[in-house]
């Protein structure tokens, strides 16, 4: 197969993903699902995520590498732009550990809540941090995480190019779902704020807008076996994966640990009190999936920053980003498992007093 020819199959690849997640969220599949198999919207995010991850992975396996050299940094320029797409990797996890709520977001909450009888929750509206200014930070992160690779080959740059092509259209789409479905205070968030860049109009962004405020962070403390979990999961990698590349037997691997991960971060966290102690089911969830989210992403910035001390380069994203979710994902669950029978022998409310405002989450 010729380079040009590769380079098509690597922008069909990457179009397809863009193709299934669009018609996945949309509006029509969700009622149809609904009707169908009675899930709602957000446990639908489970099927997403999923879907998701799986594709990542087949297409990683699938990918045609073109080691043509587009561009190499050397020197202070090489280490700055190293430094940026790190620095962007760890503000998409900022993100969604203080940003976001991980288990609505993708998902796993919605199913915890359905193994234990509850009713599914809502997103709550926060104006913390960068969503303050911007709607999508999430998808704002993506353009210095792919563009400012220090070594760009021809492969690199189409998946940076399609990728954020659908990025910004994706991310379009999604906000014209949330202007059917939020109503007038979406409405009013949309007028201070900017899509995927602020809005320059509006230095305060949404400084008056009313808001929920976020429960997650009130006590940092709690969330202190996530950190040594994540420590933990970081030398688990290391010894197991090492560092990956693009082959199908390190994708395999990497998935793999990504599997016993999730398993091991769950019984750390679940075998402990519950973070927070026992509070109404949505606050419980909320502790819950933060604690899991903020070892899995520890998980894989420890092991990362192994894999740069040691090659003195960034390791494979594609082997990393899908094991994000599962550990976030599968850990939350594992960790609901194994400490529900001492958690919830208590009943606790199924909701929060009062009803907080709504907002998306990370798509």
């Amino acid at each position: 197969m010729t380079d040009w020819l590769k380079l098509l199959f690597d922008t069909l690849l990457v179009t397809g993903f863009g193709m299934q997640h669009s018609v996945l969220a949309t509006l029509k599949v969700k009622a149809i699902a609904n009707k169908l198999v009675k899930i709602d919207s957000l446990a639908w995010r489970s099927i997403e995520s999923l879907t998701n991850i799986s594709y990542i992975f087949i297409a990683a396996w699938l990918w045609q590498p073109v080691d043509q050299i587009i561009w190499s940094l050397e020197g202070v320029s090489y280490y700055v732009a190293a430094a940026l797409v790190a620095a962007s990797w760890v503000w998409y996890w900022q993100l969604h550990l203080f940003e976001y709520d991980c288990g609505l977001a993708f998902g796993s909450t919605s199913f915890v809540s359905a193994m234990a009888g509850k009713s599914s929750l809502k997103n709550p509206l926060w104006k913390i941090g960068s969503r303050r200014w911007i709607r999508f930070p999430v998808h704002t992160a993506f353009f210095p995480m792919f563009f400012l690779i220090p070594t760009m080959t021809a492969d690199l740059l189409t998946l940076a190019i399609v990728l954020n092509i659908y990025n910004v259209i994706g991310t379009i789409l999604y906000d014209k779902r949330l202007e059917k479905l939020a109503g007038v205070q979406y409405s009013n968030y949309q007028k201070v704020t900017g899509n995927i860049l602020p809005n320059f109009k509006r230095l305060e962004g949404a400084k008056d807008i009313e808001t929920a405020a976020p429960q997650h962070w009130k006590t940092p403390h709690i969330h202190v076996r996530g950190v040594v979990g994540g420590i933990i999961l970081g030398v688990f990698y290391w010894v197991i994966i090492g560092v990956p590349n693009s082959s199908g037997g390190s994708l395999a691997t990497a998935a793999a640990a990504g599997l016993v991960g999730s398993m091991l971060v769950g019984f750390i966290i679940g075998a402990g009190p519950l973070p927070g102690g026992l509070k109404p089911w949505q606050q419980m969830q909320t502790n819950l999936s933060t604690t899991v989210a903020l070892a899995s992403a520890l998980g894989i910035i420890v092991w990362a920053a192994l894999v740069i001390f040691k090659t003195h380069d960034l390791p494979y994203a594609a082997a990393f980003l899908p094991m994000w979710f599962t550990v976030q994902y599968m850990g939350h669950v594992i960790a609901y498992l194994v400490g529900n029978k001492r958690w919830f022998k208590h009943h606790a409310q199924d909701e929060l007093e009062g009803t907080p405002p709504t907002m998306p989450q990370s798509n």
